[in-house]
């Protein structure tokens, strides 16, 4: 994946929002927890209210620009940003609606989710993700102000922004795309989400790199064994341009509107061993054994939190998300 062709990319389509975008409150997040919906609150209200910083029209030079970006990257780990890198903003890699700026470089961070709460599979996995995306969100806005300050555009791209946060970190060379659709992070494994800020800011770029991941995801099949609604395949395929890993959304937004966001394929990556989550792996690793696939899995959460989520009805869920369109 470090040497993807991306000679014949084109802009992707917006894929279905889940209300997360409108101020529609759908049957999903109405189902979420209540610390998850406070912080759905607070992005929408708040802090992508504040989307684009204010501009100092007393503009600071950039004399050195490595020093520069390197505070820049260490101003952001301040923030709380557990890796931070530097891409070149392409206009190919917004999407369709998305309004083109004049911007050149987009700084991207990750932030690491609880591994104990994610393997939860449930409400309490569903807060964790929302109480990283505030975080991530908040981290944007003052980094976006920071970058305002020094009289340079700024603008906070979250998860719903103007491009895929993934395609962006991984050309900013912090992980690789893997075969679960999500970025893996050679420190983080999957356990790991993604706030940026597009601007027109001077920093020096990172790149893409390859960890060796792409390989090992070709011969990995554990998330596709484990997916719930097989969604995910054993082979690439070409989406806008790109051949990459893909998952087919509407076999995967049945089990991610049952299980409060499912992550399922991010809990079973075996990358989640690699790095600093290799001790809390090992509890996960002895269910796959004990489990083998997706069926075994769920029972192993029904017996657990005595849900049984082949029966949730997402019916409401799914023609909610199909009248809001793309």
């Amino acid at each position: 994946m470090g040497n993807i062709d991306l000679s014949h990319i084109k802009k992707p389509k917006r894929m279905r929002r889940e209300g997360m975008l409108s101020g529609k409150k759908t049957p999903f997040r109405k189902r979420m927890p209540p610390a998850a919906q406070r912080h759905v609150f607070i992005r929408r209200n708040a802090l992508w209210a504040q989307s684009e910083a204010p501009v100092n029209p007393e503009r600071t030079e950039i004399e050195d620009l490595n020093a520069h970006t390197l505070d820049m990257k260490n101003l952001a780990r301040e923030f709380g940003a557990d890796v931070v890198g530097v891409a070149e903003y392409r206009t190919e890699f917004l999407f369709q609606d998305a309004e083109e700026r004049e911007h050149t470089r987009v700084l991207i961070f990750g932030m690491a989710m609880k591994y104990d709460d994610m393997v939860d599979i449930g409400p309490r996995s569903q807060d964790e993700v929302h109480r990283v995306y505030y975080n991530l969100d908040d981290t944007a806005v003052r980094l976006s102000h920071h970058i305002g300050a020094y009289g340079f555009e700024a603008k906070i791209q979250h998860n719903g922004g103007d491009f895929p946060l993934p395609a962006v970190a991984y050309m900013a060379g912090l992980g690789e795309l893997g075969k679960h659709g999500s970025l893996i992070s050679p420190m983080y494994g999957s356990s790991l989400r993604f706030g940026a800020v597009s601007t027109n800011m001077p920093l020096a770029p990172d790149g893409p790199k390859d960890f060796g991941m792409d390989r090992i995801c070709t011969n990995c099949r554990l998330c596709e064994r484990f997916c719930p609604g097989d969604a995910i395949k054993r082979r690439k395929k070409t989406v806008n341009g790109v051949e990459r890993w893909y998952v087919e959304t509407s076999e995967c937004e049945p089990w991610f509107l049952r299980m409060h966001g499912c992550k399922v394929c991010l809990m079973v990556c075996p990358f989640n061993a690699k790095g600093v989550l290799k001790e809390a792996f090992k509890p996960v690793a002895h269910v796959i054994r004990e489990t083998k696939n997706a069926k075994g899995l769920l029972s192993y959460i029904k017996d657990r939190q005595g849900v049984d989520y082949e029966k949730v009805d997402v019916r409401d869920h799914l023609a909610d998300v199909q009248q809001e369109g793309p």
